[in-house]
């Protein structure tokens, strides 16, 4: 008996999902020699969802994405960088989840089994949130708090975690949730509470936004909005202050930090930049090794390395306009590396926001297309979902800490879970508009 079309591209996008998902913490814990097979994985991954994306492209908002990225990373990479094909698709593999999810998702919602397909994915969000309960409390016994709490993702991944353990538990509690009795609705949806834990788990500090965002806009806005705050805010500060306690102490920091404008300096631009910079230098020229100085001794701040960035990529044929040519934050294990990213890679490695992988690669214009795009997939169309703007706010604000914060759009797993999150709010169900491809959903 032949399987369906839907049935093999559903099995096909899930099994990328959960190679994507899963591969870390199996690897890390379980089977350690599994990181022998860390490209293959990645390969496959990228492969299979490139193939799928290209087999179920025919909208034409997810045609324009592609065709003006290839256009503009053309442009970028070939015309003013002269980066070698090799590694322009190497590079290209960062963009396959912004590029390819949504013609995937977009093929699922507008089939004749759309209301299947989400029963099928939030059942998958559900296990993948106890997952990251489970996965991020061993990690947390193990090493304690720290990029090891990664949760599913494995080390280095608890930024990206922390942040859909959010967004997932707030999509998966919307249809549940009655805005007018808001504690009653605390109890009765006490799991999807209760399985934002392990945020505090893992040393994530952006954290608090994110958690006093997800309750805030689980509040109703109405004329009675001030009486409900009269007593909604002071519980509210005094469970956030518990909270802060519990996450000092478990992370075993010192809480007079968080109140000291240094401390954000040193995390976000750094007290002497001019110390950092020769630190990674050194590192880069050999006169260092790691073991002498550390990683986060050659770790150029985030919004450093966005300064840092502007004369280094004025000076290159690109300028800052088009960027320096995709592919500078791939190849270094492989040795597809583009001279650019061998004399900057004390600037490209470590921390990096979002906004910087992409100005670098593509300049402003790049920066212009990923704020387009994000824009439109969140904001265009209706929804009558519920809580459906809200999600969308919340939604918002991780790609706004994203863009400063870490470069998760590069990974599939989390374009999969925010697209679709996106797209799902839009789709009527369980019977889809006639007008499939172009209306109901288009961005």
């Amino acid at each position: 008996m032949l399987i369906s079309r839907y049935k093999l591209c559903l099995y096909i996008f899930l099994t990328a999902f959960w190679l994507a998902a899963a591969w870390g913490f199996v690897a890390d814990e379980l089977i350690p020699p599994l990181h022998n097979f860390d490209t293959v994985r990645y390969l496959i991954v990228d492969g299979l969802l490139a193939v799928l994306g290209l087999a179920c492209l025919r909208n034409r908002f997810d045609i324009t994405v592609i065709g003006s990225f290839l256009l503009l990373s053309f442009f970028s990479s070939f015309v003013f960088n002269h980066v070698g094909l090799a590694i322009y698709f190497n590079g290209f593999r960062d963009f396959v989840g912004l590029l390819f999810v949504l013609p995937v998702l977009r093929y699922f919602f507008t089939s004749n089994n759309a209301a299947d397909f989400k029963r099928t994915f939030d059942r998958n969000l559900l296990i993948w949130l106890w997952l990251q309960a489970f996965c991020v409390t061993w990690q947390f016994i193990r090493y304690g708090a720290g990029d090891m709490g990664g949760g599913t993702y494995g080390e280095g991944g608890s930024g990206m975690v922390s942040m859909m353990i959010y967004v997932v538990s707030f999509y998966l509690i919307a249809p549940r949730w009655d805005s007018s009795k808001y504690w009653q609705s605390l109890r009765e949806n006490k799991w999807y509470i209760i399985l934002l834990y392990p945020t505090f788990l893992n040393e994530t500090k952006v954290s608090f936004i994110l958690i006093l965002a997800y309750f805030v806009l689980l509040i109703k806005f109405d004329r009675n909005l001030i009486l409900r705050l009269t007593y909604i805010v002071p519980l509210g500060l005094i469970v956030l202050g518990g909270l802060f306690v519990a996450y000092v102490n478990v992370t075993d920091q010192n809480a007079d930090e968080f109140f000291e404008l240094e401390t954000y300096q040193e995390y976000l631009y750094g007290l002497d930049l001019d110390e950092l910079v020769d630190i990674a230098y050194k590192v880069q020229d050999g006169y260092y090794n790691m073991d002498e100085v550390g990683i986060w001794e050659q770790d150029i701040p985030r919004f450093a390395k966005i300064a840092l960035s502007i004369p280094i990529l004025a000076a290159q044929k690109g300028g800052i306009l088009f960027g320096s040519g995709i592919g500078q934050f791939k190849g270094w294990t492989t040795g597809l590396c583009t001279t650019f990213s061998v004399d900057n890679r004390w600037l490209l490695i470590g921390s990096r926001p979002e906004l910087f992988v992409i100005f670098v690669q593509l300049g402003l214009l790049g920066l212009l297309w990923l704020v387009w795009l994000l824009m439109k997939i969140n904001f265009g169309g209706r929804t009558s979902y519920p809580l459906g703007m809200q999600i969308r706010l919340l939604i918002a604000l991780c790609f706004v800490l994203i863009m400063i914060y870490n470069d998760s759009l590069r990974e599939i797993i989390i374009c999969s879970i925010l697209f679709y999150i996106l797209m799902a709010i839009k789709t009527v169900f369980p019977q889809i508009a006639s007008d499939r491809c172009d209306n109901q959903l288009d961005m």
